[in-house]
């Protein structure tokens, strides 16, 4: 076992194509470009953050919330960004992060979001696979889980490639745009992982 991560300082990750960061307000445009498009909030059921306000209230409250998570030793929130020289620097694309980190049952659980116009480039993927290296790593976790609604296939394929099986359905569990929905839950083991 690894020494569990302590916290004091950001963990900065570097994969061939992203680089995962802290979130910042200079982030504002790409988070309304993110929470503000209906084609990601489809699966989600926070309301849209469509204007620039919106984008930096939310930016605060993530900001305030994970910043507060982190120094509890709970949780962990990156700014997905490019390293391609030909991008704009540091631009971020999508969010990603650890929450929920259960040391006496040691899982953790992960999500993602990545802008639409990256779609479909694995970039997704990239990140998740980052994050599990990092969890696994430094959390000391026996199990990492995440869950998405029934009907995103996106996000269900980007679990799958990482590893991760379909352990089960909660049944109309979450109200999300005037309806229940499904939610798949997702699991991925430390054994699973090493293979």
């Amino acid at each position: 076992m690894s020494a569990i991560f302590d916290f004091s300082s950001f963990p900065e990750l570097i994969t061939q194509r992203l680089r995962l960061r802290p979130l910042r307000e200079e982030d504002a445009g790409a988070i309304q470009a993110l929470f503000g498009d209906p084609r990601i909030l489809r699966f989600l059921s926070q309301p849209p953050s469509d204007t620039p306000a919106k984008a930096l209230e939310l930016i605060r409250w993530l900001k305030g919330h994970y910043d507060r998570h982190y120094d509890r030793h709970e949780a962990v929130q990156w700014a997905i960004t490019l390293r391609d020289a030909n991008q704009l620097p540091d631009r971020m694309i999508g969010t990603c992060g650890a929450y929920a980190w259960d040391r006496e049952n040691r899982h953790v659980d992960i999500g993602y979001h990545i802008l639409y116009e990256h779609w479909g480039q694995g970039y997704a993927t990239e990140a998740t696979r980052a994050l599990l290296d990092w969890c696994f790593a430094n959390l000391d976790v026996h199990r990492i889980q995440a869950d998405c609604t029934d009907g995103n296939i996106a996000s269900e394929r980007v679990l799958l490639k990482c590893g991760f099986r379909l352990e089960g359905i909660w049944r109309e569990s979450c109200w999300e745009h005037g309806r229940f929905v499904d939610i798949k839950q997702f699991g991925l083991l430390r054994r699973e992982y090493d293979k």
